[in-house]
């Protein structure tokens, strides 16, 4: 197909442009869903963290009140009871990859690719 006109010429350009706004539209909608996917991670995130950490200044005060009436020293509890909070952030350290790392990459890495098998399946 020619084109001999200037008006289908114009006509296809306007068409052109049309196109690649739609494509750009789609592009920083994408860009969006998947950012919001990551702060909705993170911000998960910084809240279970936020309560992790309470619970676990809760439960290691409980400890310590215990393990004072069994030593009979509440300072000798607190050093107990800081050594077994060392040795599960040391072991938690060591296991960072396969405990937090991997599952988390695999996390969001089938969630963005769910979601793009899904919009291809809706396309077909």
């Amino acid at each position: 197909m020619t084109l001999n006109n200037t008006g289908d010429a114009s006509r296809l350009a306007h068409d052109g442009r049309g196109v690649l706004t739609l494509l750009v539209d789609y592009l920083k909608l994408e860009a969006t869903d998947k950012l919001s996917v990551a702060t909705n991670f993170l911000i998960l995130f910084g809240i279970l963290f936020a309560l992790a950490t309470s619970a676990i200044f809760f439960l290691s005060t409980g400890l310590v009140k215990s393990l004072s009436g069994i030593i009979g020293s509440e300072a000798g509890a607190y050093y107990v009871v800081g050594g077994l909070l060392v040795i599960v952030m040391l072991i938690v350290y060591l296991k960072r990859k396969d405990w937090i790392e991997r599952p988390v990459v695999r996390n969001i890495s089938q969630s963005m690719l769910k979601q793009d098998e899904n919009e291809e399946e809706a396309s077909l």
